[in-house]
């Protein structure tokens, strides 16, 4: 399954195995382990769901304006980070209908902040990258979810 995704989708496994696992190493090299595992199971979630990715052209345009979309939307979300209000909010609105319409599935979401709950209660050195875990992979399963409705929307 990861020689495939590696072979087809470089960018979205890039994005997997790459700075994002990086980064919550940085933080507990268990909870970067544990982000590899559950990511994963994402990946398997959505091809049992959904059917296997299809090959993009410029998909590494694709994900990283994908992701670029995701991160200026997550910005929204918090007061912290100066923005325009009318632009603050046209991206809140954003992000709730992307994540409505991407088909997000909550019990997958529900699944994964358990199970990192879970593993980082065994060692109180894990709970400081609870939130960065959850986050990235949250990322993931929006991510996947916008480019697997796009293809959806293409084929109907």
């Amino acid at each position: 399954m990861l020689d495939a995704l590696e072979e087809k989708h470089p960018y979205i496994y890039q994005f997997i195995f790459g700075e994002p696992s990086d980064g919550i190493a940085m933080i507990n090299r268990d909870m970067a382990n544990l982000y590899l595992d559950l990511s994963c199971d994402v990946i398997w979630v959505f091809n049992s769901v959904f059917g296997c990715l299809p090959e993009f052209k410029n998909e590494e345009d694709l994900v990283l304006g994908h992701l670029s979309k995701i991160d200026a939307e997550l910005k929204s979300l918090t007061e912290e980070i100066p923005m325009d209000e009318k632009f603050r909010t046209k991206l809140q609105k954003r992000f709730v209908n992307q994540s409505l319409e991407s088909k997000i599935q909550l019990n997958l979401l529900q699944y994964l902040e358990s199970e990192v709950v879970k593993y980082a209660s065994f060692k109180s050195a894990r709970t400081k990258a609870i939130s960065i875990t959850n986050n990235l992979l949250f990322v993931l399963v929006r991510l996947l979810g916008d480019l697997y409705y796009s293809v959806q929307i293409k084929n109907a």
